[in-house]
């Protein structure tokens, strides 16, 4: 089928240069990965943050080689939202501006960049497509959370508007407890042909 033969073109950074690819690291913050959050009780986004400290470090490793990198820090602020969005949002609910919860859980690596972003989508912020403008990237390596829900949107978005992406299964993660990880996972690799380790993609 020719949507199959286009999204395997699609996913890869085959033939691109270091220069044209960002690491795009998906909201990892402390309200998705810190164990505090829990309250006392168990964690269950122990596996969110151990993919966050996996793409810091790999995200470290491809900027040496000359990739970009790129945080997304997503900040629930009311008055940036329709109404019919904000139905749906309370105040000082995940990730409220200005709060401990927004703040991202690994530090950012020297040398990358920060975009806000103001719900789901990371291609709704101007900050984000500005920039991949700017730079001339031209592919995408991307991690973060929530699986179901932001870094979906990351990678229909890079398909979408004809960027080259990859989505290494080791550098996204959902919630412990979320059982529609396992499904998401499943769509991943059967659809957009995500590798298992995002390692080889540091291979000369």
């Amino acid at each position: 089928m020719e949507i199959y033969t286009q999204t395997m073109a699609q996913a890869t950074l085959t033939g691109l240069a270091p220069r044209e690819v960002a690491v795009l690291l998906v909201d990892f913050q402390n309200d998705f990965c810190h164990p505090d959050v829990a309250g006392g009780q168990t964690p269950t986004n122990t596996a969110n943050a151990l993919a966050a400290v996996r793409a810091n470090d790999f995200a470290r490793d491809a900027a040496a080689r000359g990739a970009h990198v790129i945080y997304s820090h997503q900040i629930l602020d009311l008055t940036r939202l329709t109404p019919r969005q904000r139905r749906w949002e309370t105040p000082g609910g995940l990730c409220a501006a200005g709060s401990w919860g927004a703040e991202l859980f690994v530090a950012p690596i020297p040398g990358s960049t920060v975009v806000r972003k103001y719900r789901f989508d990371i291609w709704q912020s101007p900050e984000f497509v500005d920039l991949l403008e700017a730079r001339g990237i031209q592919g995408l390596v991307i991690g973060g959370v929530e699986l179901r829900c932001c870094v979906l949107y990351a990678v229909l978005g890079a398909e979408e508007r004809g960027y080259h992406y990859v989505v290494p299964q080791d550098l996204v993660s959902g919630q412990d407890n979320d059982q529609a990880v396992a499904d998401v996972r499943q769509y991943l690799t059967r659809v957009h042909h995500a590798p298992i380790a995002a390692q080889s993609l540091l291979q000369d």
